[in-house]
């Protein structure tokens, strides 16, 4: 059996679709069992928060490995990104060592205890917890994915047709399709091969958040040119929803991070070359999706 921490997220869905086909899946997540739209019947839900120890040690039972697909980023809690990602992590490292199971963390490229960005930081450190506490790990660092970006400028857009993005956009980052991202965890999930390793999923090609959001104008059928929120001003916003929406305040910090360029690939990751990675297109940026499958 395997454990799926977050299971009913973005990731989290596609993971347990992929596995579920072959294997016994059961999904940890805070409202796992009133998940919209509903996780595959033959899945077990389990309604947890990964920071809660026993809560996770009792969802471990029997799995052969834990795959922690959560993250903090949309917590209300002022500390949220910490909260989940750190204390989560030990938690898991807990309930693993305890059930004698594996783990396979997502994590984020660029992860580093210095990494401009916030949620790398975190990861960084929910990394070290996972491959210092003594059970069989694998780490599945991945680069933005595409369809979050789908989403966030098609509703950015409203009826303007024109997404709107923090500062020029000019940035360039390997955003990846999620569905590849997908298909490593799951592989990663069932294959001892690949423990002790650290996976860095990027998509083929260097794009830009302007050329993304080109590309859900020409998803859509939208013209005229995007709107740009000053980076000045997007910090002071920033700063002032952190105090009463942290998540928002959380979401803007990362997007306003995203306007520098993608760290180069680590020196101790791999690129899953047993992969075909899919190239980002107005098809993929499209949102809602036509097609949410893995293996599409």
């Amino acid at each position: 059996m395997i454990l799926v921490v977050g299971g009913s997220g973005r990731l989290g869905r596609l993971v347990v679709e992929a596995l579920s086909a072959q294997h016994e899946v059961r999904v940890l997540a805070r409202h796992a069992t009133t998940a919209a739209p509903p996780l595959p019947g033959r899945v077990q839900l389990v309604d947890g928060d990964v920071r809660d120890a026993a809560a996770m040690t009792a969802a471990a039972e029997g799995a052969s490995c834990i795959v922690v697909a959560s993250h903090g980023v949309e917590s209300r809690e002022r500390d949220g990104l910490e909260s989940v990602d750190v204390l989560g992590a030990r938690a898991v490292a807990a309930a693993a060592t305890r059930n004698g199971c594996g783990i396979v963390l997502v994590s984020a490229v660029g992860a580093a205890p210095d990494a401009a960005q916030p949620l790398a930081r975190t990861k960084w450190a929910a990394e070290q917890i996972v491959r210092e506490c003594g059970a069989p790990w694998t780490i599945v660092r991945a680069a933005a994915f595409a369809q979050t970006w789908a989403m966030i400028l098609t509703l950015s857009a409203g009826r303007s047709g024109r997404p709107s993005l923090i500062g020029p956009g000019a940035a360039l980052h390997r955003f990846v399709d999620v569905r590849d991202v997908a298909a490593v965890v799951a592989r990663a999930a069932t294959d001892d091969a690949l423990r002790g390793r650290i996976l860095e999923v990027c998509g083929p090609d260097p794009l830009t958040p302007s050329q993304l959001a080109a590309m859900v104008q020409e998803a859509n059928s939208w013209h005229g040119a995007p709107r740009h929120l000053p980076l000045a001003l997007a910090r002071v916003i920033g700063s002032g929803l952190s105090l009463f929406r942290p998540d928002l305040g959380r979401r803007l910090t990362l997007g306003i991070a995203m306007n520098e360029s993608q760290p180069p690939d680590s020196t101790e990751g791999e690129l899953p070359t047993w992969l075909a990675m899919r190239p980002i297109t107005p098809e993929t940026m499209r949102w809602p999706p036509a097609s949410t499958s893995v293996d599409a």
